[in-house]
């Protein structure tokens, strides 16, 4: 065995590593980092960005199809080989140029299953690494579904990667990445379902946003079973079946799990690291630091109470950085974030439901509304959309808003910046916006 000597060993290479290094590094420390897979973690390499790749496609094969017969003569069709090229020269190279870069700025760079041998301690294969301070940085893995034929059932990692589009595709689990991924396939000329345990999917959004996205599935063909799970796949004569807790059986040529994500939680596998932690990832406090064990910092998806976003997660690491630097002094705010689901329509939600603005006993109005007979989305042939901004009657504050709509991953943001920054919703109404655009449109949703 040998021994290596740090400040700190950082586990895991996604983009909340590469932040948290990269200050660090500028502080003076001496770092190494370990990952079991190729560096660059779930966001670059098998989540948000190669996503966005097949999404973008889908959005345009959609855009090109809501105006067939209103300007358009035919939608296009989806080349999945050549869509599969494109994202794949996207990721050529990342995870060989993510190690260079951090060799060159002198991190130390370990591949293999780190575990946590000591309190300040992770061994790596053969190598002991010795550090002042560990974060943990391991993210999240997807959830097994543990029934019959369980080795029949793929991840979302295996359909960004497929080679060629199945003809029938079924997805386990009705939260935000089956539904992604169906409006992706259905798209690509795929026949597409999706079961659902519950009688609401994608309920952790705003129930009248899901309704509307329920409702251009529907439109576009994606069968949407609810109240039903599954209990077994097997290999049948025309493919695979999946069999429900009804005693129904669906086929398809492709199953993917998309249950949900679990934190990953290998590291900690030798229990010897003295770290807090549940099924839900590991306890930290306001810095990010282990409510166990002071040497330790966690950061992103493997933490407990994880949103589970890239950006959230990139913060986090320079938090526990700079807390590491100079010592528990900056607390992670995780006040006000942001997010989208990219289906077609975009959802885009930030900070409070109604339900929970009334939970807290605030005098509210909710301004909600459709959009479909405005010049924004009739331009564009949209036939589903939805909005509705929570204010609080006693400031005129914004304090939430959930949008579902043609670009509402982008348009959030802006009602992101409101919450804040304390923009009031007479502000947002009297900007002059530039015209005619989505976003000018948020004068008639805050009015």
């Amino acid at each position: 065995m040998k021994e290596h000597r740090f400040d700190t060993v950082v586990i895991g290479s996604g983009t909340s590593a590469y932040y948290c290094i990269d200050r660090l590094v500028s502080g003076g420390q001496k770092v190494a980092v370990v990952d079991k897979r190729p560096y660059g973690g779930t966001c670059s390499l098998r989540g948000c960005q190669p996503k966005k790749y097949l999404v973008c496609n889908a959005e345009a094969v959609a855009m090109a199809g809501h105006l067939v017969g209103n300007g358009i003569v035919e939608a296009p069709t989806t080349d999945w080989a050549a869509l599969q090229s494109l994202k794949n020269e996207f990721l050529s190279g990342i995870s060989e140029g993510e190690v260079k870069s951090l060799q060159d700025k002198g991190v130390a760079t370990f591949h293999g299953d780190a575990v946590l041998t000591g309190e300040n301690e992770v061994t790596v294969g053969e190598d002991r690494l010795v550090a002042d301070h560990i974060v943990i940085a391991s993210g999240a893995d997807p959830r097994q579904i543990e029934i019959p034929g369980k080795e029949l059932i793929h991840d979302s990692e295996y359909f960004l990667n497929m080679e060629t589009l199945p003809k029938r595709i079924l997805f386990l689990g009705g939260g935000y990445i089956s539904f992604e991924f169906a409006h992706v396939a259905i798209r690509a000329g795929a026949e597409v379902r999706i079961i659902h345990r519950s009688k609401q999917a994608l309920k952790a959004f705003d129930p009248d946003m899901a309704k509307v996205i329920m409702e251009a599935s529907a439109a576009e063909g994606i069968d949407v079973v609810l109240n039903e799970m599954p209990e077994s796949v097997e290999k049948g004569a025309s493919g695979l079946e999946v069999t429900t807790s009804s005693g129904a059986s669906y086929e398809a040529d492709l199953v993917i799990g998309a249950t949900g994500r679990v934190a990953n939680l290998s590291c900690l596998s030798g229990g010897v690291g003295k770290i807090d932690h549940t099924s839900s990832g590991i306890e930290v406090n306001a810095f990010m630091q282990s409510t166990s064990n002071p040497r330790v910092y966690a950061i992103g998806d493997c933490t407990a109470g994880s949103r589970m976003l890239a950006p959230v997660a990139d913060e986090e690491g320079k938090v526990a950085a700079q807390n590491i630097l100079i010592g528990n002094t900056v607390e992670m705010d995780h006040s006000v974030i942001p997010s989208a689901v990219f289906t077609i329509p975009n959802i885009g939600v930030v900070g409070l439901t109604e339900l929970q603005a009334k939970e807290k006993g605030m005098d509210i109005r909710i301004n909600q509304g459709t959009t479909t007979g405005w010049p924004s989305s009739k331009r564009i042939g949209e036939k589903h959309s939805a909005y509705k901004v929570v204010i609080n009657n006693a400031d005129n504050a914004i304090v939430g808003a959930h949008l579902a709509r043609h670009n509402a991953a982008e348009t959030i943001n802006i009602f992101a910046l409101a919450i804040k920054y304390g923009i009031k919703a007479h502000e947002l109404a009297n900007f002059l916006w530039a015209y005619p655009t989505l976003t000018s449109d948020l004068k008639y949703m805050v009015k």
